[in-house]
């Protein structure tokens, strides 16, 4: 398989635990990876609250982020906060074998 352009190879997928966010760089920029029944989602490290870099440490219910911060919740998959005030930005995910490769974000907010 071969990854596209405007992907970077961030991490190994055997360093994801299935309960914890892991924090990688892109360009600068905080991704949270998370690895939930075997797919990752990566998704901005700053919760949109107040711009907090918490995301990675987040508690999970399903396949939905709590903000340790003030408990906004979102999706993994779409980003959008559960009652409708916020979105945090998601990248696509590649996985090749052990290596994950996630989207290049194309700005650093």
């Amino acid at each position: 398989m071969s990854i596209p352009d405007g992907f970077a190879r961030v991490a190994r997928l055997s360093e994801l635990s299935e309960n914890r966010g892991k924090i990688v760089q892109i360009g600068g920029r905080a991704i949270a990876l998370w690895r939930v029944d075997g797919r990752v989602y990566a998704l901005d490290n700053l919760c949109p609250h107040q711009h907090f870099p918490t995301m990675h440490l987040a508690q999970r219910d399903g396949k939905t982020l709590i903000c340790p911060m003030h408990g906004w919740t979102f999706s993994l998959g779409s980003g959008i906060e559960k009652t409708g005030r916020g979105k945090i930005a998601t990248f696509r995910v590649e996985v090749n074998g052990d290596d994950v490769y996630v989207e290049e974000p194309t700005s650093t907010w």
